[in-house]
């Protein structure tokens, strides 16, 4: 997640593709619901500021990071960060 400096103030930013809105969470079990609510997919391959699914890859990218309140990114998603999204999304095909 974000520094510790600023990990009181981070939000979790998520757009679905290029044509998407940036939506901010304060979780990641919120982000995950909003995801699978969209059935963006599982994750196929991990870019710094986001995910390629089946549904949404190269430039149409899911983007998910922590970043302050203008949506500018602070930092990329960790290890365990990931490993939540890759274990909590359900398996879906537009």
């Amino acid at each position: 997640m974000a520094t510790a400096a600023t990990q009181s103030e981070a939000l979790l930013w998520v757009r679905i593709g290029d044509a998407g809105e940036y939506c901010d969470f304060d979780s990641l079990d919120d982000a995950l619901e909003y995801l699978n609510e969209l059935r963006v997919g599982k994750v196929d391959r991990w870019q710094r500021y986001g995910f390629d699914t089946p549904n949404y890859h190269g430039h149409d990218y899911i983007s998910i990071f922590w970043g302050g309140s203008d949506a500018n990114p602070w930092a990329d998603l960790d290890d365990d960060d990931r490993e939540t999204i890759e274990n909590g999304l359900e398996e879906n095909y537009l």
